[in-house]
C-alpha cells in the first residue's frame, strides 16, 4: 500500500487523498502531500520512543484523520495498528491487550483519542510552523525547510525498505461465539484484496468511496486501501448520518458506499434521497444475512446494490454479486479466490471453505481451522454452484431442538419476510423439555409497508426469499398457541407480534415456530450496524419469567390508634405481594388498598380479587423483557383502570425482581427510565448534568419526614419534639379545623423546621378564615384543605375549586386524595395554580405510570415529592427510591415504620436513622433492597393465596 501511496505523492501531490466530515458537519481536506509529511512525522516520533520495526501500536480512535496518519505511519515505520473497536468498554479493550501481550506480540504503545492529540502536538511541534485542522487537531500543511526535508528524507529512505510481507493490522474478531480472535493482516493481504474488489466493482482511477463504516472494522479500513490502490480519493465520515451521505452524493458526486443493513435502511428512509442512491455506481451491501425487506425496497428504487460475503479473517469481501433479476442469493468468488464445500450433505450445504489472497494463515492467539489443502474453514454453511457461494448461517448458530438441528437463519429469513418487520435475530433459548427453543428478536419498519408495489418488487425477487434455506418445510405444522407469549411495552407493538404468529402458521414448522417473539424499536447493534448478538441474548437472560405470585394478607396493629380527620385507625391491613421467577428469584409488591373506601374507592377485599383471579395470572402467563412492559400489560386489560391499587402492588414487585436479576439497586434502575422516558419525550438533558443516584455507590441515603396525628396540644407538641431529636428534617401535621393554634405554637418553637400540614379536606367554606391565617406561619404547603363533596363528584369542579382558593392564600395546596387515578393527575396539571403533588405510586398503578407523570409534572414546573398510606417498609422503600431522582427534592413521608408499628414485616429492618433513610445495606444490594420476615410475616398473616 506504502508504494501505491508513495505514486500518488509524485504524480498529484497537491492532488486531495481525502476529505474529513466532523462530527459537527464541517469538512477538512488533505493532500497526498500533507497526509505523507504528518505521517511520515509520526513514525519518526514512535520510533524515536522506542517503536521499532515489527512492534504493535494498539490505536483506540473514532474515524478521524488520525486514523488515517498512523495507518500510513505504520507502513513508513514498519510497525503493525492493533485496532481495538473504539465502541468497547476499557475493560474488553484491555483483556484484548493482554491477551494479545500473553500471546507473545509486544504492544509499544497505546494511542487513544487524548494520546492521539498529544501526538499532533508533539509532531506539529517537530515541524514547525505547523497549521491546525479545522477539527482541532494538527496536520502538517508547511513547515521549515529542513523539517520538511527530514520527514520527506524519512518517507523516501523507509518507502524503498517497505517489506509488503510484514504484519500490517491486528483486529479481533467480535467474540459473539467465543473468545475474541486477534486476526493479522499483512500489507500484501490488504493490498491484493483491495485490488480483487477494485477489479469487480471499480474502474482504476475514476469513482470516489464514502467511507461511513468504522476503520476499526475490516469494512470500513479496505476502502481506504482500495482507495489507494485505485487512486481515487474518498470521503471519510466521523458519523454515520444518512441525509448529509446522499447530500454529499448528489453534491460531489460520490459513486461507491458500503453499508450494513441498517445503514441502507437508514439511507432508503431519507426523503427526497432516491434520486442520490440511485446515482451510485455499487452501494456494496455486508455485514450479515440478507434482509428480503431492505432488498426489496432497494430493487423498487432502482439501486446497483451488491450483495458481498467476507469478514475479518479474509480481509472484507471475497464473494459479491449484484442484486438484479437474476439474483437467486449466489455471490461470485471474487479474482484469486476459490472455496470448497466440507461435508455438503444431499442438497449441497455444508462447511465453507475458502482460500485466496486476503485469508489469514493463523490467528494469532487461537488455533485457525483449514483443510488439509489448506482452506480456511469459515465456520459458515453454504453451497457452491457454478462459481458462487449461496451462505445459510454460521453453523455455531445452529443448536438442536428435541433431537433435531434447528438453523436460526432460516426463521430469520421467514420473520424479514413479513411486512413491517425490518430486522431479526433468532437464536436458541434454553428450554426444560426440549433442550433448546427458538426465540426471536423484530426491529419494526419505521412506517407500516405499502400493499402493492413493495410486496409486488418483493414477489418479482421471489428467489431471494428462498436460496438461503438449506432445509424446505414440506410438512408445515399449524403452530396453535406460544406456551409464553410475549408481552410488548406498546398495544400496537401486542396486536404486531399476534400479526407475526399467524402469517408464520403454515410457513414454519411447530419445531421451527419461535417459543416467543420479542419487539424492540431497535435492535442492539455493534459500531458498524451488525446485529449486536451478545447483546441480545443478555437483554433475554435478563428477562422477567415469573413462575408464582404469593399473596400474604396481613393485620398489623398500630401502637395507638391513628387519627385523621376522616378516620380512626386501630389497624392497618394490606397484602405483601411476591413474584417468583423460574430460577426462584423473588420481588415485593404491597397492596396498600384500606378495609373500606374512606380514603380511595378500592377496598382490600376487591384488590385480592383482581390479584389473584386476573393480574397474577398475567404476570405468570407472559415473559417480559422489562418491568415497563407490565404496565403496558394491565393497560391491555379491559376495565384494569379501575384497579390502579391492585395494579401498583404488583408491577413494582417485577421491578424489585428486575433489580436483582440486573444486579442494580432501585434507585438506579429509576433514574435510567426516567431518562428512558425523557429521551422519549425529545426533551435533551442538560449540558453537563449527570444522575446523582448511587452512582457507584452501593448504598444511597435520603431524607424523611415524619408524620404526626392528630391529638391534644401536649401530645402532639411531644411528638414533634421527639421527631426533631430522631433528626427529621421535615414533619407533616395532621390538621383539621380548630387545630391551627397548635401549628402556630410549634413554629414559635421551630422557626426553622420544614412543616407541612395534612387537612384530609376537613375545611369548609366556613372556615376558610383559618386557611388564610396559616400565611405568616411559612407553612411549605397544606395537603387537602377543603371539603369536596359540594363538587359532586366531579373533578373537574373539584380542582377549579382548589384552584380558587389556591388565589385567596399564601400557603401552597397540595393534591393528594383528590385525584384517585392517573386519569385525575394529569387532568390537574391542565390547571396553573396547582403546583404540588403528594406521588404515592400505588395510585398511578406503579412505577413506570409514576414516573412519567413525575415527568410531566416536572415539565410543567411542579414540585411533586413522595406521599405515605401507612405503609410497611416494603412500599415505603419504594417511595424512598423515588427520592433518589433528581426531580424528587423535598423529603417524603417515608419515615421508620416503628413510629407507629411494633411489627415491621422486612429484613433488614426499615429504619430512619437521623432522619434519613438509608437504602440497599449490605446482603441486600439490589432491587428494593429488603426480603421477607418469616417470623414476622407469620405473626400478622391472616391468610395466604398462592398463584401458579
Amino acid at each position: 500500500m506504502i508504494n501505491a501511496f508513495e505514486s500518488l505523492v509524485r504524480t498529484d501531490p497537491d492532488g486531495v487523498f481525502f476529505t474529513f466530515v466532523a462530527r459537527d458537519g464541517s469538512e477538512h481536506s488533505c493532500t497526498y502531500r500533507q497526509a505523507r509529511l504528518t505521517a511520515a512525522a509520526i513514525a519518526r516520533r514512535l520510533r524515536s520512543k522506542g517503536v521499532g520495526r515489527g512492534d504493535c501500536v494498539s490505536v483506540d480512535l473514532p474515524n478521524c484523520p488520525e486514523f488515517i496518519f498512523l495507518a500510513l505511519a505504520a507502513g513508513y515505520g514498519a510497525f503493525s495498528l492493533v485496532v481495538l473497536n473504539n465502541r468497547l468498554t476499557s475493560a474488553e479493550k484491555l483483556s484484548r491487550l493482554f491477551d494479545l501481550e500473553s500471546s507473545g506480540i509486544r504492544v509499544a504503545c497505546r494511542i487513544d483519542e487524548a494520546r492521539a492529540e498529544m501526538l499532533m502536538d508533539h509532531v506539529a511541534d517537530d515541524l514547525a510552523g505547523a497549521s491546525r485542522l479545522q477539527s482541532g487537531k494538527r496536520v502538517i500543511m508547511s513547515a521549515e525547510r529542513d523539517a520538511v526535508f527530514e520527514a520527506t528524507h524519512f518517507a523516501e529512505r523507509e518507502s524503498h525498505l517497505f517489506n509488503d510481507k510484514e504484519r500490517a493490522l491486528v483486529l479481533f474478531t467480535s467474540g459473539t461465539t467465543g473468545k475474541p480472535k486477534a486476526v493479522p493482516s499483512t500489507w500484501r493481504m490488504l493490498t491484493a484484496a483491495a485490488e480483487s474488489s477494485n477489479a469487480v466493482l471499480s474502474v482504476r482511477g475514476r469513482g470516489m468511496w464514502q467511507v461511513a463504516l468504522p476503520l476499526y472494522h475490516i469494512g470500513g479500513f479496505e476502502q481506504v486501501v482500495r482507495s489507494i490502490t485505485n487512486r481515487t480519493p474518498f470521503r471519510l465520515y466521523a458519523r454515520f448520518d444518512a441525509a448529509r451521505i446522499l447530500k454529499d452524493a448528489a453534491r460531489v458526486g460520490f459513486t461507491h458506499i458500503s453499508v450494513v443493513d441498517k445503514m441502507l435502511q437508514d439511507m432508503l428512509a431519507v426523503e427526497g434521497g432516491g434520486p442520490a442512491l440511485a446515482a451510485y455506481r455499487c452501494i456494496l451491501l455486508g455485514g450479515g444475512a440478507l434482509n428480503p425487506a431492505t432488498i426489496a425496497r432497494a430493487h423498487e428504487a432502482g439501486l446497483r446494490l451488491y450483495a458481498s460475503y467476507g469478514m475479518t479473517e479474509t480481509c472484507s469481501q471475497v464473494a459479491n454479486s449484484l442484486i438484479d433479476e437474476s439474483f437467486t442469493g449466489g455471490m461470485k468468488l471474487l479474482p484469486g479466490y476459490q472455496a470448497r464445500i466440507v461435508e455438503p450433505d444431499g442438497r449441497g450445504f455444508g462447511r465453507l471453505a475458502v482460500r485466496g489472497p486476503g485469508v489469514l494463515s493463523n490467528y494469532l492467539n487461537a488455533r485457525a481451522a483449514f483443510t488439509a489443502d489448506g482452506f480456511f474453514l469459515t465456520g459458515d454453511v453454504a453451497a457452491l454452484h457454478e462459481g458462487k457461494i449461496y451462505v445459510k448461517e454460521r453453523t455455531t448458530d445452529m443448536f438442536v431442538s428435541g433431537g433435531e438441528n434447528v438453523y436460526p437463519a432460516e426463521i430469520a429469513d421467514k420473520l424479514m419476510a413479513i411486512p413491517g418487520v425490518a430486522d431479526a435475530y433468532v437464536f436458541g433459548a434454553p428450554d426444560p423439555v426440549w433442550g433448546r427453543r427458538p426465540v426471536a428478536f423484530i426491529e419494526r419498519t419505521s412506517k407500516p409497508p405499502e400493499r402493492g408495489g413493495r410486496d409486488q418488487a418483493f414477489d418479482r425477487l421471489s428467489p431471494v426469499k428462498t436460496a438461503r434455506f438449506g432445509r424446505e418445510v414440506t410438512k408445515p405444522q399449524v403452530r396453535r398457541h406460544a406456551s409464553r407469549p410475549l408481552a410488548p411495552s406498546r398495544p400496537s407493538d401486542r396486536a404486531f407480534v399476534a400479526s407475526v404468529h399467524g402469517q408464520l402458521e403454515g410457513v414454519l414448522s411447530k419445531l421451527y415456530h419461535p417459543k416467543q417473539i420479542f419487539v424492540m424499536e431497535s435492535l442492539p447493534r455493534q459500531g458498524i450496524g451488525k446485529i449486536d448478538r451478545a447483546a441480545i441474548e443478555r437483554i433475554y437472560s435478563e428477562c422477567l419469567d415469573v413462575r408464582r405470585v404469593i399473596l400474604h394478607r396481613v393485620r398489623i396493629p398500630f401502637k395507638k390508634p391513628f387519627v385523621t380527620a376522616k378516620a380512626t385507625l386501630e389497624f392497618r391491613e394490606s397484602v405483601i405481594v411476591e413474584v417468583v421467577d423460574a430460577k426462584g428469584r423473588v420481588g415485593l409488591g404491597e397492596c396498600v388498598a384500606f378495609s373500606s373506601d374512606w380514603y380511595l374507592p378500592e377496598t382490600i377485599e376487591q384488590d385480592i380479587e383482581v390479584l389473584r383471579g386476573t393480574l397474577a395470572p398475567k404476570v405468570i402467563g407472559e415473559v417480559f423483557l422489562h418491568p415497563r412492559e407490565v404496565s403496558a400489560a394491565f393497560a391491555s386489560i379491559p376495565g384494569m383502570e379501575r384497579f390502579p391499587l391492585a395494579c401498583g402492588a404488583i408491577e413494582p414487585a417485577l421491578w424489585d425482581l428486575y433489580g436483582k436479576i440486573v444486579g442494580k439497586p432501585l434507585g438506579r434502575l429509576l433514574a435510567e427510565e426516567y431518562d428512558v422516558i425523557e429521551r422519549a419525550a425529545h426533551r435533551e438533558r442538560a449540558h453537563g448534568k449527570t444522575r446523582t443516584p448511587f452512582g457507584n455507590a452501593r448504598e444511597a441515603a435520603v431524607s424523611a419526614g415524619a408524620v404526626v396525628g392528630m391529638g391534644s396540644v401536649e401530645e402532639t407538641l411531644a411528638s414533634v419534639s421527639r421527631c426533631v431529636e430522631a433528626g427529621y428534617c421535615r414533619v407533616k401535621l395532621k390538621v383539621a379545623p380548630g387545630s391551627l393554634g397548635v401549628v402556630r405554637m410549634i413554629r414559635q418553637k421551630y422557626p426553622h423546621l420544614f412543616i407541612t400540614l395534612d387537612a384530609n379536606q376537613s375545611f369548609t367554606d366556613r372556615s376558610i378564615a383559618e386557611l388564610r391565617a396559616l400565611n405568616p406561619l411559612n407553612v411549605a404547603w397544606i395537603e387537602e384543605p377543603i371539603d369536596l363533596t359540594p363538587c359532586g363528584g366531579s373533578t373537574a369542579r373539584a380542582f377549579a375549586r382548589l384552584a380558587a382558593l389556591q388565589r385567596t392564600i399564601a400557603t401552597p395546596i397540595c393534591l393528594d386524595e383528590s385525584f384517585v387515578n392517573e386519569r385525575e393527575a394529569y387532568q390537574a396539571l391542565s390547571y396553573p395554580e396547582l403546583r404540588c403533588f403528594a406521588v404515592k405510586v400505588a395510585k398511578f398503578g406503579g412505577v413506570e405510570a409514576a414516573l412519567k407523570f413525575i415527568f410531566a409534572a416536572r415539565s410543567r414546573g411542579r414540585e411533586v415529592w413522595m406521599g405515605g398510606m401507612y405503609d410497611t417498609g416494603i412500599s415505603k422503600r419504594m417511595h424512598a427510591a423515588f427520592q433518589t431522582l433528581d426531580e424528587v427534592v423535598m423529603p417524603g413521608d417515608i419515615g421508620s415504620t416503628s413510629r407507629y408499628f411494633d411489627v415491621d414485616v422486612t429484613m433488614p429492618p426499615y429504619t430512619a436513622e437521623r432522619g434519613k433513610v438509608t437504602l440497599n445495606r449490605a446482603g441486600y444490594e439490589f432491587g428494593l433492597g429488603c426480603g421477607l420476615s418469616p417470623e414476622a410475616i407469620s405473626s400478622v398473616q391472616t391468610d395466604r393465596i398462592v398463584i401458579e
